[in-house]
């Protein structure tokens, strides 16, 4: 047993040494009230002090360690936002091996500034890694599959665009110029206007990024090559521009099950993922504050309506609480997880402030 005070929404523990953690801020803090209040202090140090789990996490693999409380790849530091998305996997569970894979990957990247700006890209935007060390954006083109800039490049499914690495702008304050162009799921809406446009999922590898443009709070990019993997559809071949991607980790984008399990996806209830309709009309899954499909919005009223035998209207205007936590992020109170500023800006207007 340690001694611990819990005052409000704050916990002192002190194990090796005294720890405050907060239920706003710290990802485990319903987990360590658990454990307390069951009685089981083994591993509680893992579950307050993540770096103690991160270090015991990778021990196996050389390239990852954490030496007095910071986590190193190759004996450098890592940026903010890799640090930020290993918490997560240790959240859901995955291994580590994709995320030394994408490590390994951009070490080869030669430019530094690129590499700097990427770890930005991911910052800011919620693209998975791929198992192999990839990641994984959205690209807007015309309705005949060519590029919309040029009309030369082809970029149906499983087509390979690349183009010589100096020909690439890499001045990203120059934010339109020559390059292969990516984005995130929020830069879609910002191009590409016209009727019949289609949206494809790309499979990019980090050494292959050149720069990411200062312009749209860094929400797009520009690469010298890329692997088109799939053209992002929904049921009745109705092209949707909501999110594609649930999870930090992806290995099955390229095939028809991944859609499926996204589109029609079981919540803990046993019924499909709970969606609500945010200030401005759109949907977007309750347990993480991201888009949802019109596919994904329609099996939930459905599920309302004959389960719960109650309209829909009833519920999907929920929203769950946020607060602001440190470092500029945003976390859900029920669970402590990471919640996007959309979501935190969905919550201020349900609540009118």
């Amino acid at each position: 047993m340690y001694p611990y005070i819990l005052q409000g929404d704050s916990l002192t523990i002190v194990l090796d040494k005294q720890h405050t953690i907060n239920r706003a801020t710290h990802p485990n803090y319903q987990k360590v009230l658990d454990a307390i209040c069951d009685g089981n202090w083994e591993g509680i140090q893992d579950l307050v002090d993540m770096t103690r789990a991160i270090k015991d996490y990778v021990s196996e693999n050389g390239d990852i360690e954490v030496t007095d409380g910071d986590v190193y790849f190759l004996g450098r530091p890592f940026a903010n936002a890799m640090t930020d998305r290993l918490l997560t996997m240790l959240e859901e569970d995955f291994p580590v091996e994709p995320l030394c894979n994408f490590l390994a990957n951009l070490k080869d990247n030669p430019s530094k500034r690129a590499v700097d700006e990427l770890y930005g890209f991911l910052e800011n935007n919620n693209l998975p890694i791929t198992p192999d060390g990839h990641f994984m954006a959205y690209k807007k083109v015309r309705g005949d599959y060519k590029d919309i800039h040029s009309g030369t490049f082809d970029n149906s499914v499983g087509q390979v665009c690349e183009m010589p690495r100096n020909e690439v702008n890499e001045d990203k304050d120059q934010t339109c110029s020559d390059g292969l162009h990516f984005c995130s799921l929020e830069y879609l809406p910002k191009f590409g206007y016209c009727d019949g446009n289609r949206v494809m999922l790309l499979k990019i590898n980090p050494r292959d990024v050149v720069s990411i443009p200062s312009d749209h709070n860094n929400a797009k990019g520009r690469t010298c090559r890329y692997e088109v993997v799939k053209e992002h559809l929904v049921d009745g071949g109705l092209r949707d521009t909501t999110e594609a991607f649930d999870s930090i980790v992806v290995d099955d984008y390229d095939g028809d099950d991944f859609f499926d399990e996204f589109f029609n996806g079981v919540s803990d209830t046993g019924g499909p993922r709970e969606v609500y309709l945010d200030a401005d009309n759109r949907a977007r899954f309750a347990d993480d504050g991201r888009y949802a499909s019109q596919h994904a919005l329609l099996e939930y009223e459905n599920w309302l309506v004959a389960e719960r035998e109650q309209p829909a209207s009833v519920t999907l205007r929920t929203v769950r609480e946020i607060v602001r936590a440190g470092g500029g992020k945003f976390r859900y109170t029920d669970n402590g997880w990471f919640a996007s500023f959309d979501a935190y800006q969905d919550y201020l207007n349900q609540q009118g402030k």
